[in-house]
């Protein structure tokens, strides 16, 4: 009797094992599809180049009102082409307010753990803005994320500044964004 009990406990934790392990695979391969590493969401980025913000970065020159001239798109979807401001204390963006074509969609408060990463919301849903390229006189600048879930380029004004514009597209392209998903105003 003693051996049926043990041999009953024993195939209960093999099955119990079998069954987290299940899970665990699961629980991986929905995160690896959430992230743009599975069968899930393509980014607009492929991970093979790195990424880098530049150092170059004033965040008293950042700040301010910036018109979307650009943004990264899937097939079928259109560009909300909105605008963005950025607000700086103490050397550092701490809010980024997004405009759609209606008004401001959303207000965020920021942290800037670096220059040129701008960062919203709390890890583990955090998402981080770099600054990728900003040009001489802060008229125009890309920015992207590090998973490639998002890419912008952005100037002080809705029109003009194509050599500025033509610039921040080159250097998205240059770290690796699919510049075909790339929709230009």
């Amino acid at each position: 009797m003693g051996v049926d009990h043990q041999d009953k406990g024993d195939k209960a934790m093999r099955r119990r094992q079998i069954l987290t392990m299940a899970g665990a695979a699961a629980l991986t391969a929905s995160l690896t599809a959430c992230v743009g590493g599975g069968a899930g969401v393509e980014f607009h980025r492929g991970k093979s180049r790195p990424l880098s913000s530049t150092t170059r970065f004033d965040a008293s020159r950042f700040a301010g009102r910036w018109e979307i001239r650009g943004e990264f798109v899937y097939p079928g979807e259109k560009p909300s082409y909105g605008a963005v401001n950025l607000t700086h204390s103490n050397g550092k963006i701490t809010a980024m307010d997004v405009y759609g074509p209606s008004g401001l969609l959303e207000r965020y408060p920021t942290k800037q753990p670096a220059p040129g990463r701008i960062t919203v919301g709390t890890p583990p849903f955090d998402t981080q803005y770099w600054v990728l390229w900003v040009d001489a006189d802060y008229r125009t600048a890309a920015i992207g994320t590090p998973s490639g879930s998002f890419g912008w380029i952005i100037d002080r004004s809705r029109s003009g500044g194509e050599d500025r514009i033509k610039a921040a597209r080159d250097v998205l392209g240059f770290n690796g964004y699919n510049l075909s998903r790339l929709q230009i105003r």
